[in-house]
């Protein structure tokens, strides 16, 4: 993808809003368990799983988005309530946050967006 389609795929609106409801219905369905929960996202983004390497880069990073945003909750709240429809209150925010931005990585692969 070319730098300005990520610049909007990663901070336009919708596509946050998008990336926050997949992420949350993951975590709807899947609780916590993460792998269930990568494989409920990149079915969907990608119609197939991801690899060993692909899922073990998702879950470090994934490790360090939940860190940060347990860090700082106010940040975690601020990007749940981008876009015009609520966020799940009953979901855990961190965790809800960590999950919308890895859904936002997945969202700007190539192999997502060239589909």
């Amino acid at each position: 993808n070319t730098p300005l389609q990520a610049l909007v795929t990663m901070n336009d609106p919708q596509f946050v809003e998008a990336a926050r409801y997949l992420a949350q219905r993951a975590l709807r369905q899947t609780g916590e368990q993460f792998d269930a929960g990568l494989d409920f996202v990149t079915l969907r983004l990608l119609a197939r799983r991801f690899n060993d390497v692909e899922r073990d880069i998702a879950r470090r990073s994934f490790e360090g988005l939940v860190d940060a945003y347990r860090a700082d909750a106010a940040e975690a709240e601020r990007l749940l309530h981008i876009g015009d429809s609520l966020p799940d209150d009953k979901l855990p925010a961190a965790e809800s946050a960590a999950w919308t931005m890895l859904v936002t990585q997945v969202m700007n692969l190539d192999e997502v967006l060239n589909k």
